[in-house]
């Protein structure tokens, strides 16, 4: 007497008749709904089969989940520390917003701070009217690109706090000849013609040098076509920044721009004391240098001034992630920039700077 077919078996007959019934993308959602349900390959492969009827082999579950990462389908978002948000918080009361990110990675930083942008962006909308900009100033590099993309990305989602317009300001001159991307000015293409963003956009460039003699700057302030973004700063509400580190190592874009351009003031710098950069000025353990340097870069607005900036009402968000370079944490520049009151208002940090900042305080002698 023949044996009866399992349904298991029902269902691989069923898979091989009908072997095109699902599409790849069909079959790469499917294997992502389970994944992130936290299936091993081998359990994803058990519940396709029983599900749809769908016989993968082996490695197919891993090709699918890379063409889903390959294609940008798949997303994490790293948790917060609350135990180290709270402790900065208790020491840096004039902080309006923390969050550590639990990461070893920028990217997870860049997420977090354009999370954090967008909350501020649609707080501030709630409180004005709905046809008044929000103006937003970003500074240079590879973590705040990132960040300006992510930001793009968020701001195709629907929602009815956000403001009907945006402008964009570049504050710092950021153009280098073999990584321009870390430009300011080049972010805007993340938000120029996208017609499925919610707000309009616009820009305030800064078609400037990246570097120019010290006692030029003045002079770049009168030219007409940089006095308007000069002058704009007065307009910005939100300054979007991170910080440079790890400077004796040389592992800042601040110090490579600098020794390329003046070893003279990098000389001087690292007798000053400097230890990074923040906005592309430079830090000391104590907070922002003054310096009389050969050359300097061109800022719209100096770190020493973000305290008036901020009594005026104004934000300024501080990304802090690992070093690009060799992936340490940079909590020697965060101490540096906490070390001085209101120079910004909100912080998004990695796990590992913050602990390491909150360590090396610990084993501070208390001040007489």
């Amino acid at each position: 007497m023949s044996k009866t077919p399992t349904d298991r078996e029902k269902i691989r007959r069923q898979a091989a008749e009908n072997p095109e019934e699902f599409s790849n993308d069909e079959l790469i959602a499917a294997v992502c709904k389970y994944f992130c349900r936290g299936m091993t390959p081998a359990e994803i492969r058990k519940a396709v089969l029983e599900k749809l009827g769908i016989m993968l082999t082996r490695e197919q579950p891993y090709r699918l989940l890379s063409t889903a990462g390959q294609r940008n389908l798949l997303s994490f978002k790293a948790p917060l520390a609350t135990e180290l948000e709270n402790q900065i918080a208790r020491d840096c009361g004039w902080l309006k917003d923390v969050r550590v990110v639990r990461t070893a990675v920028s990217d997870d930083v860049s997420y977090r701070v354009a999370e954090t942008l967008l909350d501020h962006v649609c707080a501030l909308s709630k409180t004005r009217s709905a046809d008044k900009a929000v103006h937003i100033g970003f500074a240079g590099g590879k973590a705040l690109r990132k960040t300006a993309r992510i930001f793009s990305e968020m701001l195709r989602e629907p929602r009815m706090d956000l403001p009907q317009t945006i402008i964009f300001h570049a504050i710092v001159a950021g153009f280098q000849v073999m990584d321009p991307s870390t430009d300011p000015n080049g972010f805007f293409n993340y938000f120029a013609g996208e017609m499925d963003l919610q707000v309009q956009a616009e820009f305030i460039g800064l078609p400037a040098p990246v570097i120019v003699k010290s006692g030029e700057i003045g002079k770049l302030r009168t030219i007409s076509y940089l006095s308007e973004a000069f002058d704009s700063v007065k307009d910005i509400d939100i300054i979007v920044t991170s910080a440079g580190g790890h400077w004796q190592q040389g592992h800042s874009s601040f110090f490579s721009l600098l020794s390329k351009a003046s070893p003279q003031t990098v000389e001087q710098l690292t007798k000053a004391g400097c230890i990074g950069d923040l906005m592309w000025r430079p830090l000391g353990k104590e907070g922002p240098l003054k310096v009389d340097t050969d050359m300097r870069t061109v800022t719209l607005i100096e770190p020493s001034a973000l305290p008036e900036f901020i009594k005026r009402g104004k934000s300024v968000i501080l990304l802090v992630g690992p070093c690009g370079t060799c992936g340490r944490p940079k909590d020697d520049v965060l101490g540096a920039i906490l070390a001085k009151r209101n120079l910004i208002t909100h912080l998004v940090v990695d796990s590992r700077s913050a602990r390491a900042y909150l360590a090396g305080k610990q084993q501070k002698p208390a001040a007489d």
